[in-house]
């Protein structure tokens, strides 16, 4: 006889011998019991839950000389026939291959003649959902209303893709995946029929990696068996499968934590270039991640096995990263493996993300050889100045991740300014000097600090970004941040204030000041405008000069760019002094009516 799979040798005979699935096999086993059974079942769950070997069984149940009983008996003919896929009563048919309308006009004619030796003609119609929308119509009638003594048991992974008038027609069974601890006690029935030998780390291994699939979980059992040794063993089990071992995700998690970027990097090189499959190593290192956001408690309370392997790693850094930036690390890991699947070169979404995940935590990334070399540097530097009782060596600070969104943002000279330089409310302010700087220096401060910020926003959202980003800070009061908007972005105005933008701003800002921050936008008119842009941003044009100039009453002040006026040429005297040269240049500049005259310009009411 032919070599027959693991998984088909150990397939379950009995309802009682099927793992997990109580629900279904109980619900079942008193239908049987009572005769009370639906001439339609609908079998759905994930792939390796036993719908196809629940569906023999109660084909053999239903057929069993000793009908009515909750289990079959085995012994029988019907059994017997059943079991080795010899009866012609009990068809099985694949919709994947067979989803035509044709296929399904020959399955009702052949479902109106009488069974030959069995009590009922079973149909198990395995892939249901890939039917075509024709032949779901064409098999609704047969389905509502069979011949007398014919069974239809449809099983599929995919129950929102049939049409629900075939759903309504059948009596419906959710199968769930199984847990770690149900495939492991299966895989140790097995081992032991089998005759074999497995550490129990590599049992619980095989039983995690199977993802709630027993089928899964017995092929890789089998994959191992083969591989040569007497004994299986954790290692045999991540060369045949990719696993990653527990000790590199280890590493990659205190490279993390202890912001050492060369450890990361070699770790991830390792990985790559070992054979590993990358989507086990970003399963696992999610998971770890996210058990740390657990209370202390509850992860005493885990198992072994629902820690899978990792509850010393688990300990050991738990309550070192704050739970809010967990929570961005863990969507910043899934989105990376995301990225992953579809990546022609892996090995740079992973180093790429690895950086992602060491600013996240830290703010900056700070390689080993730079963190060696400014210890030894900063406490020198420290006594020349007479500040060595102040001095941090950096290789103390590199290793504690922050605990709460504090981004140290660096000016444009090079002068870090962290959120403890700025007070809250009107409080003052001391610089590096030991001088003491008015409570209004912290509006400085965040002018300095805006392009970062604005970083930090296009971050976390990029179209509150856009929408922040016309805007020019005016002035921090206590705990408002007042924002001034030009006429001509009134519409950015209007969607920054909408909460969904405004309390992203405002979270940034607050953590930037340590201190509850409140943002209120406001448009401005365009003469306020012109007073406070930057000449660079504010270029004026002639008749706004006009304008500007006949409303303050005020000489019109002439760029090098525009022609001087013959009457202020004639009057520079070289040998003059300045007091006269500024007194003559006042009284021959031009008002406004001679300046409209003097370029051919006009009033007009912007209103």
């Amino acid at each position: 006889m032919a070599y027959l799979s693991l998984y088909r040798r150990r397939r379950p005979l009995t309802f009682a011998d099927m793992t997990g699935q109580d629900h279904i096999t109980r619900t079942l086993s008193n239908a049987l019991c009572s005769g009370r059974l639906a001439h339609a079942y609908l079998f759905c769950g994930p792939r390796g839950t036993g719908k196809t070997t629940a569906a023999k069984i109660l084909a053999r149940a239903m057929n069993c000389e000793h009908y009515p009983v909750a289990e079959p008996c085995g012994k029988c003919i019907p059994c017997k026939n059943i079991a080795a896929g010899s009866s012609i009563d009990v068809i099985e048919m694949d919709a994947a291959s067979n989803r035509g309308i044709d296929e399904i006009r020959e399955l009702r004619e052949r479902s109106r003649f009488a069974s030959g030796e069995s009590r009922y003609k079973v149909y198990i119609i395995d892939e249901a959902h890939m039917l075509t929308a024709e032949a779901s119509n064409a098999f609704l009638k047969t389905l509502e209303e069979p011949p007398q003594n014919v069974v239809f048991i449809l099983a599929t992974t995919d129950p929102s893709r049939l049409p629900s008038t075939i759903v309504s027609r059948c009596q419906r069974f959710d199968f769930h995946l199984l847990t770690v601890e149900q495939i492991r006690q299966r895989l140790c029935d097995v081992i032991d029929e089998e005759g074999w030998q497995a550490d129990e780390e590599a049992v619980t291994l095989i039983a995690r990696l199977a993802d709630g699939s027993l089928r899964d979980a017995l092929g890789i059992l089998e994959q191992c068996s083969a591989y040569g040794e007497e004994k299986i063993n954790a290692e045999q089990v991540r060369i045949v499968t990719g696993a990653t071992m527990a000790d590199t995700i280890e590493s990659m998690v205190k490279a993390a934590v202890e912001n050492n970027l060369d450890l990361g990097l070699s770790t991830l090189e390792e990985v790559v270039f070992s054979g590993r499959d990358l989507n086990l190593f970003m399963r696992d290192l999610t998971f770890v991640f996210t058990r740390l956001l657990l209370s202390e408690s509850n992860e005493k309370g885990q198992s072994a096995n629902k820690m899978h392997g990792f509850e010393e790693l688990v300990s050991r850094y738990h309550g070192k990263i704050d739970k809010h930036l967990l929570l961005d690390v863990v969507e910043l890991l899934h989105e990376v493996s995301s990225e992953l699947r579809h990546a022609h070169f892996p090995r740079y979404i992973l180093e790429v993300g690895f950086i992602r995940l060491v600013r996240l935590i830290h703010g900056q990334v700070r390689p080993a050889s730079v963190l060696h070399s400014a210890a030894a540097a900063e406490p020198l530097q420290a006594r020349q100045d007479g500040k060595e009782d102040k001095a941090v060596s950096p290789a103390e600070t590199s290793g504690k991740p922050r605990t709460h969104r504090e981004p140290e943002v660096v000016s444009s000279s090079d002068k870090k300014i962290k959120p403890e330089d700025i007070s809250a409310g009107n409080e003052a302010v001391a610089d590096e000097s030991g001088e003491t700087v008015p409570a209004g220096d912290r509006t400085a401060k965040l002018k300095e600090a805006w392009p970062q910020l604005l970083q930090e926003v296009k971050r976390r959202q990029k179209s509150t970004a856009a929408w922040l980003d016309p805007a020019r800070l005016a002035e921090c009061s206590g705990h408002m941040v007042k924002l001034q908007y030009s006429r001509e972005y009134t519409i950015h105005q209007i969607r920054i204030m909408e909460d969904s933008h405004r309390k992203i701003v405002e979270t940034v800002l607050s953590a930037f000041c340590g201190d509850q921050i409140s943002v209120k936008a406001e448009v401005v008119e365009d003469q306020d405008e012109k007073e406070t842009l930057p000449e660079d941003n504010a270029q004026q044009s002639k008749t706004e000069a006009v304008e500007v100039a006949r409303k303050k009453d005020e000489p019109e002040q002439f760029t090098a760019e525009q022609p001087e006026p013959v009457e202020k040429k004639e009057s520079n005297d070289l040998h003059s002094s300045s007091e006269e040269q500024a007194g003559s240049n006042r009284k021959k500049t031009p008002k406004a009516e001679e300046a409209m005259e003097l370029f051919g310009g006009k009033l007009i009411d912007t209103e």
